[in-house]
């Protein structure tokens, strides 16, 4: 009996310690997939907040396929225009914080946050600035406004017979114009605001005379001003530009603006996106916006190079969106 259970007793210990290893090994291979996983994990969605063929979304495209080669994945942009970012904000609010999912962004979400009261600063998350792009003010090429003067002067004698094209009702090149009407001195309703769904769509619209007047980038008009369809009155920044030497600055005109106020485009991320995937997204979107390509393109449209990892680009969007609030209420 007492040799009988000896063996039982050995038999038990040596099961026990196999299931025990079995279940070891079994653990740690349903741990490992989990432990593996890395961002990314599939494709990306890049949703927009323009329609296609603007400033933004064609820079939106360029990042897109930088991503692609670096990440080695499919990066899916989709353009979901409307309320001036609102039917995009919508969309990033639905997705998972898990960073298969960006959002572009740009100044004029911040007069959507005002204007609709919908969303704020905390809907999203913001994770990364890319650049910075100064506002300007063009016509046709046979206008007869010639100069800032002429259309200050113009907008004086005959308020309301002038139109100009923008990008939503207070949008960042709608707060950019409310600081020029201030200081030329003019009345709110001396030129008639016409937002339009994209800054592509209002030069398009103001090249074929449905405007006289547009707000864009430079890198919307250069062309046509090359061409000698546009032509550009003004530029609201410290300096001219290299690509438009002849173009004044509003300063240079009498005009005094903060010039602090620019258009700036970044990636958003949906709610509650850990900080670690943000800062993973950025490390990546980082390289990109580093290369041989996208540099040659920024130095083409005449942006100004801005990258700013989470918390600075949350702290420099927080500063936006204090003068936002001044010329918005």
């Amino acid at each position: 009996v007492g040799e009988g259970r000896r063996r039982f007793w050995e038999e038990s210990t040596m099961l026990s310690t196999r299931f025990a290893v079995l279940m070891t090994l079994g653990v740690i291979g349903l741990a490992a997939p989990v432990a593996a996983q890395e961002w990314p994990n599939g494709d990306i969605r890049y949703i927009l907040h323009v329609e296609p063929g603007g400033a933004t979304d064609v820079m939106a495209r360029r990042l897109a396929d930088g991503l692609q080669r670096e990440l080695g994945v499919n990066v899916v942009v989709e353009n979901r225009a409307g309320g001036s970012g609102a039917r995009q904000v919508a969309q990033l609010q639905r997705a998972e914080g898990d960073g298969q999912t960006i959002g572009s962004v740009a100044a004029s979400h911040l007069g959507m946050f005002q204007q609709t009261g919908q969303f704020d600063i905390n809907s999203v998350e913001w994770a990364c600035g890319l650049v910075l792009d100064p506002y300007l003010l063009a016509v046709q090429a046979d206008s007869e406004i010639e100069s800032l003067e002429d259309l200050i002067a113009t907008a004086k004698e005959n308020p309301g017979s002038l139109s100009i094209a923008g990008f939503g009702e207070n949008s960042g090149g709608h707060v950019a114009w409310m600081m020029f009407l201030e200081a030329a001195g003019l009345e709110e309703d001396a030129i008639n605001w016409v937002p339009y769904d994209s800054v592509g769509d209002g030069v398009v619209a103001t090249l074929g005379g449905h405007n006289q007047i547009v707000i864009a980038y430079p890198g919307l008009v250069r062309q046509h001003a090359e061409a000698g369809t546009l032509r550009v009155l003004g530029v609201m920044a410290d300096s001219r530009l290299e690509m438009l030497p002849d173009v004044p600055t509003y300063a240079e005109k009498g005009i005094e603006v903060n010039t602090n106020w620019q258009q700036f485009r970044g990636v958003i991320m949906p709610p509650e996106t850990p900080v670690e995937i943000q800062n993973q997204v950025c490390s990546a979107v980082e390289k990109v916006m580093q290369s041989q390509e996208m540099a040659q393109y920024i130095a083409d449209a005449e942006l100004v190079p801005g990258f700013m990892a989470p918390e600075e680009f949350r702290a420099f969007v927080e500063a936006q969106n204090e003068l936002t609030t001044k010329w918005t209420q």
